[in-house]
């Protein structure tokens, strides 16, 4: 992940366009919870207002980077990048820690509502921008999201408990996107094939 030559005074379709490809490889380097508009920002070529004048938020951000390109694809990055990263603090471990916690210490358990929700919440705004353009199907998007955070935070629990000791990242990016696929009515060979196809899988 490196930082471009700087954006300047160009077209503001473009630096839209810089601001999401930055995005996504920050997220992939970094994880969600390691991302920052600064990050980004650097990435881009451009400051950190000037991310912000275009996007609200940093989850504004981040939920355009991920509907920005084919449903299918942001699905198959954001299986990639969270099986290697976590969804929250890039730490699988690191979260399974904060849940246990949680349940005792209402502070983080607040933490871990607010960290849970934008997640869920991420993956909600994805399969809605896949049924908009007609690529998935789900009769309810919040179920849908519910289910397929579930899903991830399940494996995540094996994994970081090694049980099965060959469930490597790899796997659980297959795993959960075959999930995946049959939850939003897609073809899991032809999801799997995508994520062979960005170097992941095997």
């Amino acid at each position: 992940m490196t930082a471009v030559e700087p954006l300047g005074p160009k077209d503001p379709e473009e630096r839209r366009r810089r601001i999401l490809v930055a995005a996504i490889d920050v997220v992939k380097d970094r994880g969600f919870a390691g991302t920052r508009v600064s990050d980004i920002a650097a990435v881009a070529g451009t400051s950190p207002a000037l991310v912000l004048y275009h996007y609200s938020s940093l989850a504004d951000v981040l939920v355009a980077a991920l509907t920005w390109s084919d449903p299918v694809d942001a699905l198959v990055r954001l299986a990639a990048a969270t099986a290697e990263n976590g969804a929250e603090f890039g730490d699988w471990a690191l979260w399974l820690e904060v849940w246990v916690r949680a349940r005792h210490d209402a502070r983080v358990e607040e933490v871990r509502a607010a960290l849970d929700a934008r997640w869920r919440a991420l993956l909600r705004d994805l399969v809605t921008s896949g049924v908009t353009r007609g690529e998935f199907e789900a009769p309810d998007a919040d179920q849908a999201a519910f289910r397929l955070a579930s899903s991830m935070d399940g494996l995540a629990v094996q994994a970081v408990l090694g049980d099965p000791p060959e469930l490597s990242q790899d796997q659980m990016a297959r795993l959960w996107l075959t999930g995946a696929a049959r939850e939003l009515g897609l073809d899991p060979l032809d999801v799997l094939g995508r994520l062979a196809a960005v170097g992941r899988g095997s």
